[in-house]
Parts: structure tokens; sequence; C-alpha cells
């Protein structure tokens, strides 16, 4: 049956190796090896964004509620001219949108700090361009001659929806911290000598930080069975890429057994 045994070596700045490393006794016969390398070094956290889940509904159910309505007949006597209506949309109505979309959405995932952002991400937004929004594009006081206090209501939410949907890039994400995977690079060259003069690696290039998926599927098979003795020189030449650095050389030696 096929086993594995594992020889690690750590080469300090990423400087040169020459060692000597004894075989378990059981292995005698190698049928394949792999070597994978491992930089030692401070991972890099970046910052990324991710997308929050869209609360449709949740939206929807907030701006049909009576606060909304109960602007409607005051917003009726500001109907003279389009500069009185949205003077009146400023001072009463938008306040009370902001109110209830940052006093109820609430995310989970959300320390309180993050929390406080988002509810002033809505309220610098829906500050900065909402009026513009409902009045020159969804032509509020236009369509508000023909409507009642529930099409009022009704139009206020969908308008609503569909602004935090055109902005929900921008206002539905979240920060958060990702490490990044350090940067594979050739570190030198490695063989593996047995024998005294039979190589299971000779001058083998060694990529470190090499994603590894299935490490049975790294071992380099042999055509035929290789009989050693107890002894494996390791002679590993650095090109220095990386002097600042630690690698950790893990040499993976498949062999069988009779049992």
């Amino acid at each position: 049956m096929k086993r594995y045994f594992v020889i690690t070596h750590q080469s300090k700045d990423n400087a040169h190796l020459n060692v000597q490393d004894l075989l378990p006794a059981a292995c005698t016969l190698i049928t394949g090896i792999a070597v994978n390398t491992i930089v030692k070094q401070d991972a890099q956290a970046e910052e990324v964004f991710e997308q929050l889940s869209f609360p449709q509904r949740l939206i929807t159910q907030l701006l049909q509620d009576d606060p909304i309505a109960e602007l409607f007949y005051s917003y009726l006597r500001t109907r003279s001219s389009i500069e009185e209506s949205k003077a009146f949309f400023e001072s009463d109505i938008l306040p009370e949108i902001i109110r209830v979309l940052s006093t109820n959405i609430v995310f989970s995932c959300f320390t309180a700090e993050q929390q406080e952002q988002f509810n002033n991400s809505i309220v610098n937004l829906f500050q900065a361009q909402f009026t513009d929004y409902i009045y020159n594009e969804a032509k509020l006081f236009d369509k508000g001659s023909l409507m009642t206090d529930l099409d009022f209501t009704d139009f206020i939410a969908q308008q609503t929806l569909i602004f935090c949907y055109n902005n929900k890039d921008v206002i539905f994400k979240r920060s958060t911290q990702t490490y990044k995977q350090p940067e594979a690079y050739e570190c030198g060259h490695i063989s593996l000598l047995i024998n005294g003069n039979s190589f299971l690696l000779r001058d083998y290039i060694i990529t470190a930080n090499r994603k590894v998926k299935h490490l049975s599927k790294e071992i380099i098979p042999f055509h035929e069975p290789l009989e050693v003795n107890s002894t494996m020189y390791t002679v590993f030449k650095s090109n220095k890429n990386n002097i600042d650095s630690s690698l950790s050389i893990r040499i993976y030696i498949e062999y069988e057994t009779s049992i």
C-alpha cells in the first residue's frame, strides 16, 4: 500500500539549503514526489465591498403608513406653484421619508458604526438628489393634481423604491476586510538526491505560494518504484527574488510498503 512521508525545511530570508534527512525504515520503495513552498509573511488586508439584499417589500410597506398620507392635504395647499410645492416637499415630506427609511431599515450584519454610516448614506443621498428626481423625472407636480391621498402615498412609495433601487450600488453595500493571497513567484531550484548519485528531482523549479487544491494530484509519479537507502539530501538554490521572507519547503514522499 502507498503511504506518504513529509519533510519540512525552513529557508530563512530565502537562503540556500543543503541538508540531509533520514527516511523512515519502511520507506524503501519511492513511487512519487511532490514539493510545495509557502512564503511566511504578514497577510495584506484590503477593503472590498459586498452588496446587501435590497429590502423592496419593507420600503414599500414603510412608506404606505399613515405619516406620509397625513401630509397629503398639506401638500395640496402648496400647489399654487412648483417652487412652493418643492419647498414644502423638502421641509416636511422629505425629512419624513428619510426618517422612516433610516429608522426602520436595519441590517443584522452591521456593527453599530456601520449602521450609522448606512443611515448617513441614506440621509446624504436623499437630501442631495431625491427632490430633483421626484419632481423632474417622476413628475410629482404634474401628476399630483389628480391624486387622492391613497394615490399620493402609493406614488411616494413607488418612486422612493425606484430611486433606492437605482442607487442600490451606492447605499446597499457594506465594506469588509479580505486578505490577499500572496503572489506566486519562482523562488529557486531544488534537487533531491538519494543513494549517493540518484536524483528524485534535479534542478526542479519551485514556485512559492502556488495554489494547491489537491495535493495527491501534485505527486510526480515514477515509472518504476525507486529503491532507496535511509538518507536523502536536499539542495535548494535560491534565486533571491524575495530576500526578506522565510520559505517553508515541504517535500512529500510517496512510498510503498508491503503491509
